[in-house]
């Protein structure tokens, strides 16, 4: 064969394979020399061995992929055992212990997972690989595998990333549980009070009338109860909802009620303690979806951060795609605070208006906070009749002092006359509780205008008399 037609085997690198006992060289499209065999494999030495910093981010909640990087370890290498870091730097030598991290997993005390976090030493890897929770976005922490390791060895590295994101996917601690977020006073997530687990094993003593009852059962629900369909249906699971109503009527229970649900669906309940953090929990749940984010008292909004309610919509739109599995549930016990522009169709998907139950309802809720206590035959319709319009903390407290009649008349079951005399005692007492302060009289009102807009604070005649009648005028009308 011609020397010029040789292949140039300075500039051509081979793949290394391991077969046999015996080193074969490739003959294709001529014999390698030796020389150059040992020149190429030098050259994949060092390139072996070229030092290149990984930076793998684990997209998750960074206390859920701790306990997901923790059991990545365990399944690939049987332990998750941390070491000191040791640096060095022209002040000396650095010691830098790691950090174990107790992540809650459950409602039980037990349910707790320790977590190390700092510098491990891998099998197959010669270098410290580190694991840490970071600043992975402006304002958005995350958990981060990384460390400088030489170029064989990143595939080591990358398999325990990939294990990572597996066991958050399939066995995250959040996803599909009711958890109760918590924020700092920028509504940041706060790593120092990570997400507590809710107790929703108790049913909820949940009783509205049937007009409200439709209404969260269609708008809240029916999503959550029948995901399949609704996906089939080409409906958007992205929904926005609003709970309106006077203090006590039953807005924290269905809360609890929709978190029971999710835990039993499926779904994420994420309950939000400052809703100064919404945007945080749309981001968290975006992580965890389908989920369900509930804010409570978003007209604290604009007293807080100077901005009108309705630039809630404006948020959720900006953070959520048309796409995104996420229903807001927002509450507020003011809704006259709110932006019309808020609260027209087509900016919240429903507006449901919770009230004290009327008389069928508070019968129910008799029955329900008397329990067995109550006949089944007892005519509880003049009590509930004196209770009408009062909300369920009140009945409640109502059925509490009529067992205390049936107990002081020497009785194991309740009686109407028991009830009916709570009731009326509690309407007395609410009667006091609810009164309103004496309003000042056309007359009062006058008088105390003339006063103000005559004289000043010394007592002393204002000039322009007719300016001030003007002003007296248009208030009083």
């Amino acid at each position: 064969m011609d020397d010029k037609a040789k292949t140039n085997w300075n500039r051509l690198d081979v793949d290394i394979r391991h077969e046999g006992r015996a080193i074969t060289l490739p003959g294709d499209p001529d014999k390698m020399p030796i020389d150059k065999a040992v020149e190429a494999l030098l050259r994949k030495q060092a390139d072996e061995e070229q030092i290149f910093e990984v930076f793998e981010i684990i997209d998750a909640y960074p206390f859920d992929a701790a306990v997901a990087c923790t059991k990545a370890m365990i399944n690939l290498y049987g332990w998750a055992s941390p070491q000191t870091e040791i640096t060095k730097s022209t002040s000396g030598v650095q010691k830098n212990p790691p950090m174990m991290l107790a992540v809650k997993t459950g409602l039980a005390d037990d349910d707790v997972v320790q977590c190390p976090l700092g510098a491990f030493k891998l099998p197959g890897v010669d270098e410290m690989v580190k694991t840490l929770i970071t600043e992975v976005a402006p304002g958005k922490l995350g958990f981060v595998i990384t460390g400088k390791v030489k170029k064989r060895s990143k595939h080591i590295v990358l398999e325990l990333a990939t294990e990572t994101r597996r066991i958050v996917k399939e066995q995250s601690i959040y996803r599909g549980k009711a958890i109760r977020l918590g924020v700092d006073d920028d509504g940041s997530l706060d790593v120092n009070n990570p997400p507590a687990f809710l107790d929703v094993r108790e049913k909820d003593d949940l009783v509205f009338d049937h007009d409200i009852q439709a209404q969260i059962d269609t708008s809240i629900l029916t999503p959550i109860l029948h995901t399949k369909a609704v996906r089939a249906a080409r409906i958007p699971l992205k929904r926005t909802i609003l709970l309106e109503g006077p203090y006590g009527t039953g807005k924290s229970l269905t809360a609890r009620m929709a978190a029971r649900v999710c835990e039993e669906n499926g779904w994420t309940f994420i309950l939000l303690d400052r809703v100064q953090g919404l945007r945080a929990a749309l981001e968290f749940a975006n992580r965890y979806s389908p989920a369900v984010v509930f804010a409570e008292d978003i007209d604290r909004v604009s007293e807080v951060r100077d901005e009108d309610a309705n630039d809630l919509i404006n948020m959720i739109d900006g953070v959520l795609s048309k796409r995104s599995e996420i229903m807001t549930i927002l509450t507020t016990n003011f809704a006259e605070k709110i932006d019309q522009a808020m609260i027209r169709p087509g900016r919240l998907d429903a507006v449901i208006s919770l009230r004290a139950p009327t008389d069928e309802a508070v019968q129910r809720l008799i029955r329900v906070y008397a329990g067995a206590l109550l006949p089944a035959d007892t005519d509880v319709s003049q009590a509930a009749k004196e209770l009408s319009g009062q909300i369920p903390a009140s009945i409640r407290e109502c059925v509490e002092r009529a067992k205390l009649g049936m107990i002081g008349r020497g009785a194991d079951k309740l009686a109407d006359s028991d009830l009916v005399v709570s009731a009326q005692t509690m309407k007395n007492h609410l009667k006091l509780l609810n009164r309103e302060a004496k309003q000042p009289s056309v007359g009062e009102r006058l008088v105390e205008s003339l006063q103000e807009a005559v004289f000043n604070g010394k007592g002393e005649v204002i000039a322009n008399i007719e300016t001030k009648v003007e002003e007296l005028h248009t208030r009083i009308m």
